[in-house]
């Protein structure tokens, strides 16, 4: 072939045309070369190498620490409510990774993985600052908005390629690798896919990403609703990639299966294009799997086929790039002063004002001449392991003094100063000559031997020299410790210190490492892990709190910033234990409050908290995310009044650890998790916020009287600025489905919008909702379906903060009885106790009990000469039973059947013969022992 002569370069062919000609130009181990991340250049048809991935969750990350504009975390994006703006932060995103493309010599860059849309339902996750929040329609509709944004406007051409992740369960760090998440169908249906579903279905996402953990017992990567929902569904038309390692992680941790060829002939089956992980071993594996006939070419080739469909609408394989708007962008966009502007309107909207009892914000300048700035959170800007390199960085300390160059501003950290005792021979922990080693040899204590003590909760604890400003750090594969981490900020955090006190004075400690192992000091005097714990004395110098009280006391307002350390308690790999406030935090705020009752408490964090004594008492609270390069100066434009704080909360703030259940528990209807099903008080709901202005609603009004099926209906409000302050409002429409025959949300968010309001404007909001979306599935007939009866709509500023309703007629269909004559999934119950969702026969799911379980099917109608219950299960190899009850849990069996098997999970059919006493009646199957149920059926 005459490689200057190439059809497949010819952007004047269509895309089918080109894709077939270079598919067909393949050879068996090129296609095996573009089966990683890593692929391969093939000089001889001009192609060049690619690296698909990389991050782009609130701005492009350059690894290599290039300057990109960095915007607040995704959960502070949430914050805002504002789809335009998202679509300009995807925009934004898009053209900085064309030009990091275009600085990397067009190697990589433009194939990102983001946005993160799992479903926040419980907020200990780890990786919460990563995500939109707790609701599916919120989240599909903000990351939607993003993607178009990153992508761009082209029919053809794309800007970036946006991969929404991680598919799909994925809200636990703790075990991901290894745990399989039990989610039912109606969970599935109606909560985890909906917020995925409009990432493709209305932004074209054009790659999506697995999740590491398994759902229903078969590992992310392997799943069957890749094909069945994403691709048959849904119509997803591009890519799709495994997480990182997850092929290795498959046969290493999950131990789903015993070869990398098994897994990932497996994966490449169930929809899987693209695998990141190490290239040879992908490329080793592909070739084992051809070898022993576990995949085809052809199975290859359908692979990479979607992969280069992609590419070519990336602009990769053009000859004649005139055609495609994002060949050339101008580098000058990168960290530009208009990309900073769309940086400082997202983190100032994304900010929620939590609390204001008697307009004590926003801030007067000409009344704080004085301004006690407090915490550990004021004077810097904390990266998440997937925040990029900013340009410049605002802290809320440097923001305050740009705005307040009139008055005086002091600041105190609020952190201790210690030196640390080895009491064996009564000589202190100091820096050594050589390498800043950490060594035990002082006599006295100086600025040699004095660290700030960083106290992020739960014994996550930071030193910081005095001397040279910077972190005990454990070396890489070293017992010794040294000083010379300029941040903490690192895969794995060495630099974290526990102290386990040894008695009630809090004077001696054992130490340990971040891993763990108790530290003691070895013959050279050096500061080393170990095995066997040796006795510190920690001896405080000063006081952070005592010292922020002084500042307090003299000054006019005390705002103290709190929040976590993005690196500890929280983060990836690492799920937090509680939700409060570390414990040297809540100190802090209840002392400068004793000192200062003018005192503000300001939440950098990357999570809801569990804030009950600020709540209480402090009369004005504030909550930003993490990560934006314009933090300060929108905090200080927010505290002072130049912004009318706009931000809602996308996740529901609890009061307490204890209102929620078990983290991997992911059944929120059982469970009464989020807004949506939770009954008790909690601390700020769901899209609470306040502003500096009021709004009146009035002027309720429908296009219809009736919903319908398949369609959509309007809802048309009027909102006034009824303040003497411009100010934005975010007006929420939530549905409440009533007169149902199964378990519904108590509200249901289904549309919203954000308006901005001069003082005494009105204007008429109109928000629009699919029909559709008001649909429970229905596990009988295994579809959705729209309820009739009644439905309230509510509109308001969050979801307890309801300013009007109307209740409206459904026209839909009545789940009246239900039918077991036909064969049905155990995993359709209607009702459960102690039993999971697992890989049952032909990777069908089953239903799994935990030694003594049941099942529940409701209203279930008899034909006449019905007598046999037939049931399909198996045991784990120990002998069990089978008990069938109608009505109710407390009645007699009507059928019991000892479930026995020549082997473990050998699948057999049991018949229970039954007398009808009642054409209609629920259905109790009850487990004895560990037994799997996969089908029901009456004969």
């Amino acid at each position: 072939m005459n490689k200057d002569n190439l059809l497949f370069r010819n952007n004047m062919y269509s895309l089918e045309e080109r894709l077939a000609d270079l598919v067909g130009s393949l050879t068996l181990k090129e296609k095996i070369s573009l089966l990683s991340t890593s692929q391969s250049a093939i000089p001889r048809l001009k192609i060049d190498k690619y690296h698909v991935g990389g991050e782009a969750a609130h701005g492009v990350v350059d690894r290599s620490g290039g300057k990109t504009t960095v915007f607040p975390q995704p959960i502070g994006l949430s914050s805002t409510w504002n789809r335009n703006l998202m679509k300009e932060v995807g925009s934004v995103i898009g053209d900085e990774a064309r030009v990091f493309y275009q600085l990397n010599d067009k190697k990589t860059g433009l194939t990102l993985w983001a946005p993160t849309i799992d479903m926040e339902r419980d907020p200990r996750w780890g990786r919460t600052e990563e995500a939109y929040g707790e609701d599916p329609c919120l989240t599909g509709k903000l990351s939607t908005e993003l993607i178009k944004g990153m992508q761009g406007e082209d029919d053809f051409y794309i800007k970036m390629v946006a991969a929404p992740k991680h598919f799909y369960g994925n809200n636990n760090e703790y075990g991901r690798g290894y745990i399989s998440n039990s989610i039912d169908p109606r969970n599935r249906r109606e909560y985890y896919l909906k917020a995925f579903e409009p990432a493709f279905k209305e932004g074209n996402a054009l790659s999506m990403m697995t999740a590491y953990n398994g759902v229903n017992g078969i590992p992310c990567m392997q799943i069957n609703e890749i094909k069945e929902v994403v691709r048959n569904e849904w119509g997803m038309e591009g890519f799709i990639v495994s997480d990182g390692g997850a092929l290795s992680l498959n046969v290493q941790e999950y131990h789903y299966y015993n070869t990398h060829a098994e897994a990932l002939a497996d994966a490449l089956k169930k929809g899987i294009d693209c695998f990141v992980d190490v290239k040879e071993l992908v490329e080793t594996s592909a070739n084992e799997a051809l070898e022993k006939k576990l995949i085809t070419e052809n199975d290859l080739t359908k692979a990479i086929r979607n992969t280069l469909k992609v590419r070519f609408r990336l602009g990769h394989f053009d000859d004649d790039h005139s055609q495609d708007p994002y060949y050339n962008v101008d580098t000058g966009k990168m960290c530009s002063d208009e990309h900073a502007a769309v940086a400082l309107e997202a983190t100032k909207e994304s900010i929620v004002l939590l609390k204001n009892d008697n307009q004590m914000l926003p801030l007067k300048e000409g009344k704080t001449k004085k301004v006690a700035v407090i915490g550990p959170t004021a004077d810097v800007i904390y990266k998440d392991w997937y925040t990029g390199y900013s340009p410049y960085q605002i802290t809320p300390l440097e923001g305050l003094k740009k705005k307040l160059k009139n008055a005086e501003v002091s600041f105190v950290n609020g952190n201790d100063s210690i030196a640390i005792k080895r009491v064996k021979d009564k000589s202190y922990l100091t820096i050594s000559d050589k390498g800043n080693k950490i060594i035990a040899n002082s006599k006295t204590i100086g600025n040699e031997e004095t660290f700030e003590l960083e106290e992020w909760g739960w014994n996550g604890n930071l030193l910081r020299s005095k001397a040279n400003n910077k972190y005990v750090c454990q070396q890489d594969n070293c017992p010794t410790f040294d000083v010379n981490n300029e941040e903490v900020f690192g895969w794995f955090v060495r630099e974290k210190i526990a102290f386990q006190p040894l008695n009630d004075n809090l004077e001696n400690y054992h130490l340990s490492t971040w891993k763990g192992e108790p530290l003691s000091v070895s013959g050279e005097k050096l500061l080393v892990a170990s095995e066997i714990p040796e006795v510190f004395e920690k001896r405080v110098i000063s006081s952070g709190i005592e010292e922020a009280v002084q500042i307090a006391k003299t000054s006019d307002v005390a705002i103290v910033f709190v929040g976590n350390n993005p690196m500890l308690n929280g983060r990836e790999t690492e799920d937090r234990p509680d939700i409060t406030l570390p414990e040297h935090q809540q100190e802090l705020i209840e002392a400068v409050y004793e000192a200062n009752p003018n005192t503000i408490v300001v939440v950098i964090g990357s999570y809801p908290f569990a804030m009950n004594w600020v709540n209480q008492h402090i009369p004005a609270a504030v909550y930003s995310s993490h990560g934006s390069q314009m933090l300060g100066e929108a905090v200080a434009s927010v505290l002072y009044g130049d912004s009318s704080p706009s931000g809602r909360l996308s996740m529901t703030w609890y009061k307490d650890v204890q209102q929620l259940p078990s983290i991997f528990d992911y059944d929120i209807i059982n469970g009464n998790s989020t807004y949506m099903y939770f009954d008790k008080e909690v601390l700020y709901p769901f899209g609470h916020g306040l502003s500096y202005t009021t709004f009146d609603y009035s002027s309720l009004q429908l296009d219809d009287e009736v919903i319908k099926s398949g369609g959509e209906l309007s809802v048309s409000v009027t909102v006034e600025n009824g303040g003497n302050v411009e100010g934005s409002e975010v007006v929420q429409l939530y549905a409440t489905v009533l007169d149902s025959s199964v378990k519904r949300p108590k509200k249901q968010l289904i549309d919203f919008a954000k308006v901005r309001l001069k003082p005494r404007e009105k204007q008429n909001i109109i928000l629009t909702f699919k029909t559709d979306n008001l649909a429970v599935w229905d596990v009988d007939k295994e579809e959705y379906c729209l309820e009739k009866g009644r439905c309230l709509l509510s509109i308001g500023a969050s979801s307890e903060d309801i300013r009007l309703s109307k209740e409206i007629n459904v026209d839909g269909s009545k789940l009246n009885s239900r039918s077991l004559s036909h064969l049905t999934k155990a995993e359709n119950y209607n009702d459960y106790q102690n039993v999971y969702i697992n890989k049952g026969e032909n990777e069908l799911n089953c239903v799994t009990s935990r030694t003594s379980g049941w099942i529940c099917f409701r209203n279930v109608k008899f034909e006449e000469g019905s007598n046999y219950f037939r049931l399909r299960a198996t045991t784990d190899g120990m002998p069990g039973k089978i008990s069938i009850r109608f009505n109710d849990l407390e009645t007699d069996s009507i059928s019991e059947k000892d479930i026995h098997t020549e082997y473990p999970w050998q699948w057999k059919d049991f018949n229970f013969y039954f007398e009808l006493e009642e054409q209609v009646t629920d259905v109790y199957v009850l487990f004895d022992g560990s037994i799997s149920l996969s089908t029901i059926q009456i004969l």
